[in-house]
């Protein structure tokens, strides 16, 4: 029964459902992660089921271990506000700290996001988690999401931002070296499973851009190898700053981007400034990407440079 849980027990499973692991639960509550697997032992045995299916990647909770979650939440939520009322006027602004998973071509944005939210609320944390996990925010280990895919579940909240634009570009050095390319022949730099099967992607290997000789599963890396000439790759306009667009005839789809949290979360007063300013973060930069884009298109012939600022995923 959740009585025989007391708040240090569902503290433990609140840290490890957020972080994952036993090691980084414990390093989050400053104690041993051996007293963290330790003490969940306990409780499940106490309980007389399984909360936590151990792995070698990591920690998964069971569905009786997320039900009991979800009562940790409550009771932290409970605590944070008997917390607030006891405080004085003075001392009653926001605190607590936000997870956020996005990938890794958003982190600028919302680095920009939880620096204004910081400044605003310095009792306040915002922890980065870059990862293509969809499924952290669904476990309750992410409050806030930035996602490229709506994965249609019932229990989220998808708020769309924009779409993201996308073409082959190239280095003026790899066009020098290279200066008849076509797609056929163009050393494209690809990317590793899963990020290969994106829709840009495929719609450019059907097209004929198919020679990945050097494939990374990053795409900070692919975008690296781009600017030093190593090759041509599909890449969203946003981050196309020096490199010259090619084969403007290849109709490559966009990508709208989501942000998503939990209405759970929203609840929580500082999750809930936060995602706001992180939305107009993410509203500003894609309706820049959007005008400069048709900019771009009307451009596209002399293969001109959009110029922006690096969001992406």
């Amino acid at each position: 029964m959740v009585s025989e849980a007391n708040w240090d027990d569902l503290r433990l499973l609140l840290a490890v459902s957020r972080r994952g692991s036993f090691l980084q639960a414990g390093q989050l509550l400053g104690i041993a992660a051996s007293t963290v697997s330790r003490r969940l032992t306990q409780l499940e045995e106490a309980l007389g089921e399984p909360l936590v299916e151990r792995g070698v990647e990591g920690c998964r909770l069971t569905s009786r271990g997320q039900s009991l979650v979800e009562v940790a939440q409550a009771a932290e939520a409970g605590l944070r506000r008997q917390s607030v009322t006891g405080m004085s006027a003075l001392d009653s602004e926001l605190s607590g700290s936000v997870l956020v998973s996005v990938g890794e071509g958003f982190a600028s944005c919302v680095l920009e996001a939880a620096s204004r939210f910081t400044a605003l609320h310095p009792r306040c944390t915002v922890e980065l988690l870059v990862a293509a996990d969809f499924h952290k925010i669904v476990r309750g280990v992410a409050d806030i999401a930035v996602r490229t895919a709506h994965l249609g579940e019932p229990s989220l909240i998808y708020r769309p931002m924009g779409r993201l634009a996308y073409g082959v570009f190239a280095a003026a050095d790899y066009l020098r070296r290279f200066p008849q390319v076509t797609p056929a022949t163009a050393v494209n730099i690809g990317l590793l499973p899963p990020l290969d099967m994106l829709p840009q992607v495929r719609a450019a290997k059907a097209a004929g851009l198919e020679r990945a000789q050097i494939s990374v599963n990053s795409f900070a890396l692919q975008l690296d190898a781009v600017r030093r000439g190593l090759g041509v790759a599909v890449l969203p306009r946003v981050l196309a700053k020096d490199l010259i667009e090619l084969f403007p005839q290849l109709q490559l789809p966009d990508m709208e981007v989501y942000l998503v949290t939990r209405p759970q979360a929203l609840k929580q007063a500082h999750i809930s400034c936060f995602f706001a300013i992180v939305q107009q973060v993410l509203l500003d930069a894609l309706a820049l990407e959007t005008v400069e884009s048709d900019a771009s298109g009307a451009r596209a012939e002399g293969g001109s440079d959009p110029g922006f600022p690096v969001c992406y995923a």
